[in-house]
């Protein structure tokens, strides 16, 4: 088996939750869960079934969470040493963060809860888990519809400010042929 990009799931917790510090956001815990399950489900479209975390998520009322990092960020931040993560990995999390990181908790539950790998895990019964093939296949059809999505494994698009402070996609302008 392949190491997964994020060797834990608290280093890409750790990076949500020192991101959203940097731009001066509480981050809560659901919220952190949501961006650690879409991480996992574009990955993994975009690497035909690779795990972005070593980790499974649960379909719960609340929404999809992984497990062992639900019961540690429930209720505080711990302290855990950070592991520092390569660029590719940091790159495709910029490209999460900058995709859903300014909506609520709410409205990325919202979004999640009509998705048919969240969806059916949940009628199938609490905690179920939710596979990572459906997973995948579900969020294939969408990164491939989203450019920002389709070049963050390849770590093409870089994450910046505008001089609001507004975060901006990044990459090389190539001039089209005519």
């Amino acid at each position: 088996m392949e190491i997964p990009p994020a060797e834990s799931v608290f280093d890409a917790a750790e990076w949500f939750l020192d991101t959203a510090l940097n731009d001066g956001e509480y981050l809560q815990p659901m919220k952190m869960q949501y961006l650690m399950y879409l991480s996992q489900g574009y990955y993994a479209a975009l690497t035909q079934g690779k795990r972005f975390v070593p980790g499974i998520f649960l379909a719960t009322e609340r929404g999809p969470v992984e497990p062992n990092s639900y019961r540690v960020y429930g209720s505080q931040r711990p302290v855990l040493s950070y592991r520092s993560i390569n660029r590719r990995t940091t790159s495709f999390l910029q490209t999460i963060w900058a995709r859903f990181g300014s909506y609520s908790t709410d409205y990325i539950y919202g979004l999640i809860s009509i998705h048919a790998p969240y969806a059916e895990a949940f009628a199938a019964g609490k905690d179920t888990e939710i596979s990572l093939q459906a997973m995948a296949e579900y969020y294939s059809g969408i990164a491939s519809k989203d450019e920002r999505l389709q070049s963050a494994q390849f770590g093409a698009t870089r994450i910046m400010r505008s001089q609001s402070g507004k975060t901006v996609a990044v990459k090389k302008w190539i001039p089209q042929k005519k």
